[in-house]
């Protein structure tokens, strides 16, 4: 399924328009979109449909949202995270942003853009265009599904948006924003839609297309957003079983281009390295390689400054004597340590342990989609044109932590603790199980499920949206923060309770849409 994304688009109206780098050359703007459809007879054949399909998944995985700019501002806001200031760059990233600063508009406009192509599949494919039930199932579940994960991350990152269900109006474009928990009871209502009509597996070449279990999962997740515990484990209890942990020695293939949608993975966008190369572009055949290795590799590789990983982390995976995820996620001068290619840590790493030294913080780098599987350092594009490793959005080691975590609010803390150690215990782990005092005490394994979440899942995405939803962004990332150390101390960055928690709703949409407020604090 690696191809089925980037290969087709579908020209829609938006309430987000991206302009075109201006870095395009004459032959690519000049070529024929043979995967553009015409909305006049728009839901008439299959091919046509899925075309639209794979097009709404274009913006998410294009440079302007998971590709890159996601995370160069929102995910890098974490405590895992100690970024090198680097202007207008960096600012959203350590909590020195405000409107007007950079990677705040291109996010809003790709989730529109493609909420947009999701609408016109959900409201203009029917049983006249395609008769077929399981296969127009198998599409409008999927605009379903997306239009659900664009709505999650808006939600999570701008907090009230707009909540467009219908083909735009240009007539009518001075929409509203709705209450977050319209927004809410909107995506879970898409994803029980989702649920019913996606199959419970691909295969050839639409694997990794977004399945009944990824529907749920999501679903899952969002009841445990809003604190809806009951409804959070009585729905991720339906995938125990259906996925499985990959062994150990096998933990750093849920990273890496090697075993993409694997037994372990729930849903993953797919990404492909890329000859062709523009910037942005929502162009057939560009986009969609991992850019992302610009925020995640070392500040001497990384065409930005990088960042180095705070020290609280380490010492977390010390603690608990794991070394076999310590190992994928971090590189540090620890016996058997690597980089790119393989090559031993203190020869690959001279240059940044330099550069981290100069500023007084311990050289620790991340390893997770930095591209170091692809090569040795001069063979991984700057850019990341060529790394087109997957990002594996839901694992089900998250799934598990997620269960064992509604279930212990949900004050069924003694059937919590088994899920927690399924994850330790993956098989040839050498992690003992939780201790039983742990797993019978509420609050003790409340705490075991966030070091849990902190070394299963660092660097993938989640951490900050964690923190706010636990109620500890303050704590970690504020002016005291529990970690001794402010974890943005390179840029001096702070985290504000009351405003940090969403970035800026883009000066762009609010110029142009009195309807729209801006967030608190900005």
């Amino acid at each position: 399924m690696k191809k089925f994304i980037y290969t087709k688009s579908i020209v829609l109206a938006t309430l987000g328009v991206a302009a075109l780098s201006s870095s395009c050359t004459k032959d690519l703007l000049s070529q024929q979109n043979d995967n553009a459809t015409s909305t006049a007879n728009f839901g008439s054949s299959v091919e046509q449909v899925e075309s639209a399909v794979n097009g709404a998944f274009h913006p998410i995985t294009g440079t302007f949202f998971w590709g890159r700019i996601v995370h160069s501002g929102a995910i890098l806001r974490s405590d895992e995270f100690n970024v090198f200031p680097f202007g207008s760059n960096t600012a959203m990233s350590t909590f020195l942003g405000k409107p007007g600063d950079r990677w705040a508009t291109e996010p809003w406009q790709e989730l529109y853009k493609s909420i947009a192509r999701c609408n016109n599949v959900i409201n203009n494919v029917n049983k006249a265009g395609i008769d077929n039930d399981e296969v127009r199932n198998s599409l409008v579940g999927q605009a379903y599904f997306l239009r659900a994960f664009d709505y999650w991350y808006l939600v999570n990152l701008y907090g009230n948006v707009p909540l467009v269900l219908e083909v735009p109006d240009l007539n009518n474009l001075l929409v509203k924003q709705a209450e977050k928990q319209a927004v809410w009871d909107q995506i879970v209502a898409d994803l029980a839609k989702a649920e019913t009509m996606l199959p419970e597996k691909w295969t050839g070449a639409n694997l990794g297309r977004p399945t009944s279990g990824a529907a749920t999962a999501l679903k899952g997740k969002s009841y445990l957003y809003q604190k809806k515990w009951k409804l959070a484990h009585e729905t991720f209890i339906k995938l125990v079983g259906k996925y499985s942990l990959l062994p150990a020695a096998q933990f750093g293939d849920n990273f890496t281009e090697t075993n993409e949608n694997n037994a372990e993975s729930v849903f993953e966008l797919q990404f492909l390295g890329q000859q062709t190369f523009v910037w942005g572009s929502d162009i057939p055949g560009t986009g969609t390689m991992g850019n992302f290795h610009i925020d995640y590799a070392p500040p001497a590789k990384t065409p930005d400054k990088g960042h180095v990983v705070n020290p609280w982390l380490k010492t977390l995976f010390e603690a608990n004597g794991d070394t076999f995820r310590r190992n994928q996620t971090l590189a540090y001068n620890y016996v058997g340590a690597t980089g790119y290619g393989g090559t031993p840590y203190l020869t690959d790493f001279v240059e940044d342990i330099k550069i981290a030294n100069a500023a007084g913080v311990e050289p620790i780098f991340s390893k997770k989609y930095a591209g170091m599987d692809i090569g040795v350092r001069s063979q991984v594009d700057f850019l990341g044109t060529n790394v087109g490793t997957n990002w594996r959005i839901i694992r089900y080691s998250d799934v598990l932590l997620m269960l064992a975590e509604a279930l212990n609010e949900d004050d069924k803390t003694s059937q919590a603790g088994p899920y927690v150690d399924m994850v330790r215990q993956r098989a040839g782990s050498g992690l003992a199980a939780l201790l039983p005092t742990v797993k019978a005490d509420k609050v003790l394994l409340r705490n075991a499920i966030i070091n849990e979440r902190a070394m299963e899942l660092a660097g993938e995405g989640h951490r900050f949206f964690d923190l706010v939803r636990w109620g500890l962004a303050d704590k970690y990332l504020g002016a005291s923060s529990a970690h001794g150390k402010n974890p943005k101390s390179l840029s001096g960055g702070i985290f504000k309770t009351g405003k940090d928690e969403l970035v800026w709703i883009p000066n762009t949409e609010i110029d142009s849409n009195p309807n729209l407020k801006q967030n608190p604090g900005y």
